[in-house]
């Protein structure tokens, strides 16, 4: 009754830290960077993520990162992010790490059957969370800096954002493109239009940091009774604000993207947020996203049918929020349309 990927010698430490050798394990996902199993233990379930090096070159950062971020929130802001309950690494070979099951229903579900005022409700809980979350790491700062600033992965810094682009002009075109994490921007793309790229990064580089979850998406929104749990720490980050709430904002099931500007600028004022900033950040997540809803439809395509359909569904959406993000910072309409013919050149027929 295990799952026949879950590595032997991974399953069996997470076990003994548990005391329940009996219990089931299945899998949960099949679209994440890493592989995560529900384990039917008593008296309550926990979820098993697993970090493996075939998989995540940098796992054991991204590892060490949640576990240390999952203890500290548990100790100062318990309810916000799961219970840890062990952990265990294999080094070279595994990382591996037990935590409280939350729920089976993220923020993202049911978005896109919702209508406009349960999607506003929706959102005002979302917001709950994030300020929760904001007014821990207001109080617990230091730490979690210091936890953040432990590997250069994650942070936001001109090179690392001229990478995310590079990554998304190469994975539109061609789902199977597997660009190294550390190579350099303009030998990946050559072609991109790296001065426009500039404009569109500019603002992250100059905007004030604090401490960003760097992941606050919908998908990583899991309702517990009437809140939300955030999950998947590991790219905890310093790094403008605004980038949370691009992460938020852009995921295509809101509504139309006039209307979720519409409101993300409302959002972005009540929280006395850089409105350019935002725009910068919405530029290269949506891109980036749109990228990985390409890359996942792709995979999935024989294995999970309906969730390649939703990656599908969700491209030209992220494309969408990418050129309206862009048109506000790009001033010129000659240069939107040159920006718009490039990234049409690469867009999939998905």
């Amino acid at each position: 009754m295990h799952a026949p990927d879950t590595p032997r010698a991974l399953r069996a430490a997470i076990t003994a830290g548990l005391g329940d050798a009996s219990a089931p394990w299945r899998p949960m996902s099949t679209d994440g960077r890493h592989r995560l199993w529900l384990v039917e233990s008593r008296p309550h379930p926990i979820v098993v993520k697993g970090y493996l090096p075939e998989i995540d070159l940098y796992y054991a950062h991204r590892w060490r990162r949640e576990e240390r971020a999952l203890d500290l929130l548990h100790r100062y802001a318990p309810g916000l992010a799961p219970q840890p309950l062990a952990a265990a690494h294999a080094p070279g070979q595994w990382a591996a790490l037990a935590m409280q099951h939350v729920g089976h229903r993220s923020l993202a579900d049911g978005l896109a059957t919702a209508s406009d005022s349960e999607r506003d409700q929706a959102l005002q809980v979302a917001l709950d969370a994030y300020r929760r979350f904001h007014s821990v790491t207001q109080r617990f700062g230091p730490m979690l800096r210091a936890l953040a600033h432990q590997s250069d992965l994650d942070r936001i810094t001109r090179l690392t954002l001229e990478r995310r682009y590079a990554s998304a002009f190469v994975r539109l075109p061609d789902p199977t493109a597997s660009p190294a994490p550390i190579a350099s921007p303009r030998r990946t793309a050559p072609n991109a239009p790296w001065d426009l790229v500039d404009t569109l990064i500019k603002p992250l580089l100059n905007s004030p940091r604090r401490i960003v979850h760097n992941g606050f998406s919908p998908l990583n929104l899991i309702w517990n009774d009437d809140r939300l749990v955030v999950i998947d720490w590991e790219t905890l980050a310093v790094a403008p604000p605004e980038i949370d709430f691009a992460d938020l904002l852009t995921f295509p099931d809101w509504g139309s993207p006039d209307r979720a500007a519409h409101q993300a600028t409302t959002v972005i004022a009540d929280h006395r947020l850089r409105l350019d900033t935002f725009w910068a950040a919405a530029a290269e997540r949506s891109l980036t996203y749109a990228a990985t809803a390409h890359v996942r439809s792709h995979r999935l395509r024989t294995s999970n049918p309906p969730l390649a359909g939703s990656y599908r569904q969700r491209l030209p959406r992220y494309l969408a929020w990418f050129h309206l993000a862009a048109a506000e910072l790009i001033g010129d309409q000659a240069t939107r349309d040159r920006l718009r013919a490039t990234v049409a050149a690469l867009r999939p027929n998905a």
